[in-house]
């Protein structure tokens, strides 16, 4: 009887250590889920696409970028306009509409120091509805524009309708003094899912198709 005991009590004893191990394994293999998860949500290589072909329309707020924005002015420039962020305030202060105050400030941005050409293109973005777009347009065609300005216009046309978008891209796309080209043609590789190299005339048939295909 007293083996008998014994052996229950080796049986126990056992079975307790083996239990304890498997809590401590299953411990340790959620502890190290849980590290991995918060590795792979904190890590800088994951960011969110941006530019690409999107469903909507919708515009997101634009900030600015302090590392693209240059503090010094053109050493063409001639008669720049120094107070230009008290214009800009009464501007945007004023009571006129929308697309009144996006005239008054496209009307003073050749005579802005670059980075209020910057600021400016932002206002006049979300100022500007599509069917007022030309002169953004115009600014965008531009190749003589400081990039960071061209960066913002970049933007803002991603954000516009396909019918306005497309067109311009592939405009930019075949001006080689661009600094926009190739980021324009890009972008239309992605839309029309095709690439034809410097064969102008295909990519403007295929974007016409592309159009007929995919109305706004």
């Amino acid at each position: 009887m007293g083996r008998f005991f014994t052996a229950l009590t080796i049986l126990a004893v056992a079975a307790a250590v083996f239990l304890i191990a498997v809590g401590i394994r299953s411990i340790a293999t959620s502890k190290s889920r849980v590290e991995e998860r918060m590795s792979e949500s904190k890590s800088p290589d994951r960011e969110a696409p941006t530019g690409l072909p999107s469903s909507t329309n919708a515009r997101p707020l634009r900030t600015l970028s302090s590392n693209k924005i240059a503090q010094s002015t053109s050493a063409t420039a001639t008669n720049l306009i120094t107070d230009w962020e008290d214009k800009l305030d009464d501007i945007l202060g004023s009571e006129g509409q929308d697309t009144d105050k996006a005239k008054q400030m496209l009307a003073m941005f050749p005579r802005l120091p670059e980075d209020a050409q910057v600021e400016v293109v932002q206002h006049v973005s979300n100022l500007l509805p599509d069917q007022e777009y030309a002169p953004l347009g115009k600014l965008l065609l531009d190749s003589k524009l400081p990039e960071a300005v061209l960066d913002m216009l970049i933007v803002d046309v991603l954000n516009r309708p396909n019918s306005l978008k497309l067109p311009l891209l592939l405009e930019i796309a075949q001006n080689p003094q661009h600094p926009k080209a190739g980021e324009a043609k890009d972008l239309l590789e992605l839309y029309l899912e095709q690439d034809y190299g410097t064969d102008w005339n295909k990519w403007q048939a295929k974007l016409k198709q592309w159009m007929i295909d995919n109305p706004d």
